[in-house]
């Protein structure tokens, strides 16, 4: 890595079209700055969930959270330069929550996110995560619009 503040870039991935827009130009980012990428799927739940040996919730419920994830991040690893260093994260919860979180915990200082076609106002009212993100992350948000 340089010596860039900005040696990991954080970018939410849900498996939208959206969100892998991102990709290629936070990726890009990541090559020139020589940082490395940190991707974050957030499902409802997963086998974190449950507490000690014995799972509550059916593998029919479980397990394709966990699938899904896997294919969320081929696809995503798939748009990224080879040369850019890359990680996948995979958290149970509410996503904007988990995203603020793991920037948190992380210290993530650069967040690419999908800047969707809402207005201020109906971002809020839908609940945005990328309003969310960039409203109360402790990082730089860089919101990457649609074409």
């Amino acid at each position: 890595m340089g010596d860039s503040p900005y040696g990991r870039i954080l970018i939410p991935v849900d498996g939208t079209e959206d969100a892998l827009r991102v990709i290629r130009p936070a990726g890009e980012l990541a090559r020139v700055m020589e940082a490395s990428v940190d991707f974050l799927y957030v499902s409802p739940f997963d086998e974190s969930t449950d507490e000690g040996d014995a799972s509550w919730l059916p593998a029919s419920i479980v397990r394709p959270a966990a699938e899904e994830a896997q294919e969320i991040f081929t696809v995503a690893e798939s748009l990224l330069p080879q040369e850019v260093a890359r990680a996948c994260h995979h958290r149970a919860g509410i996503p904007a929550e988990e995203i603020l979180r793991f920037i948190d915990v992380m210290g993530i200082r650069l967040v690419a996110i999908s800047g969707h076609k809402h207005s201020r106002v109906s971002g809020l009212l839908l609940g945005s995560v990328m309003q969310t993100v960039l409203e109360r992350a402790h990082a730089c948000v860089l919101v990457v619009g649609n074409d």
